[in-house]
């Protein structure tokens, strides 16, 4: 989850990267033609540049908050399934040692019957 919310953000800010270059490519363009000063198409390429910083900004805080809430609910969830594999193993292993007793029982019977019979 954390790597497409990751590869998300890039995407957002190369997507902001790209318009902020557009726009100034644009402005650039119209005072060229006159229709307004390179000053003022220099002050507005600075304005959206500010404005997209502040809306990076807010979009990071609220990811990094979201990520952090569903950190804190995955947490005890890993918690409970770690307790849950340790049972598990610490079940398996004594169903294996009372497996391995019955077995070494069998096997004594099976020896004792033998030389009985051999007797």
């Amino acid at each position: 989850m954390a790597d497409i919310i990751k590869k998300g953000l890039l995407t957002a800010i190369g997507t902001a990267s790209f318009a902020a270059k557009k726009a100034d490519k644009t402005l650039r363009g119209i005072a060229r033609k006159g229709l307004i000063s390179t000053k003022d198409a220099r002050s507005l390429v600075k304005k959206l540049a500010r404005e997209a910083e502040k809306e990076r900004k807010k979009v990071q805080k609220i990811v990094s908050a979201e990520l952090n809430k569903r950190i804190k609910k995955a947490k005890p969830i890993v918690r409970r399934g770690k307790k849950t594999a340790k049972k598990a193993i610490s079940n398996a292993g004594r169903k294996v040692r009372k497996a391995q007793k019955r077995a070494e029982k069998r096997g004594k019977n099976i020896i004792r019957r033998a030389a009985k019979r051999l007797r």
